[in-house]
């Protein structure tokens, strides 16, 4: 299927009933993915703060979005492997800097493995910098690239 055939997502804010979705999303496309336990922690603190994008009423993709002093970081994000090259992630990603623009959010900014290509294409696309490369940002052997978006000067 073609990003001109993919149905419509609806984007909206993540329900406790999501959470299911959302951990099989994690398992299926992280190596290392958050397990659902540590999932429900993070939505008991950061409820309103998740998004996903679903079609035909089921969940295709999150983001999970923290905000402190007008500065967010995407802290996970996702779309089902069958889903990805259709235009949901970048749908998703622009939601997502609608909400923090929306919220005087100044800078969203992420990290991602350099060898991400996917991702690392995706967050160009939409408008991403990517501003720093740490060889132990998760401990050792663990890189990442940090890329941010400014959303206000």
């Amino acid at each position: 299927m073609d990003t001109a055939e993919a149905p419509r997502p609806e984007y909206r804010q993540a329900r406790f009933t999501d959470l299911d979705d959302i951990a099989a999303i994690e398992a299926e496309v992280f190596a290392e993915p958050y397990r659902y336990l540590m999932l429900r922690q993070l939505f008991e603190l950061h409820g309103p703060a998740w998004l996903v994008a679903e079609v035909d009423g089921a969940v295709i993709g999150y983001a999970l979005i923290l905000e402190k002093d007008r500065r967010a970081l995407l802290f996970t994000f996702s779309v089902a492997k069958q889903c990805q090259g259709l235009g949901y992630g970048r749908g998703l990603l622009e939601r997502a800097l609608r909400a923090c623009r929306q919220q005087g959010v100044e800078m969203m900014y992420l990290t991602v493995r350099p060898d991400n290509h996917p991702a690392r294409n995706l967050f160009a696309q939409v408008g991403f910098d990517c501003v720093d490369h740490d060889d132990e940002y998760f401990g050792q052997d663990e890189p990442r690239d940090v890329f941010e978006y400014r959303l206000r000067e």
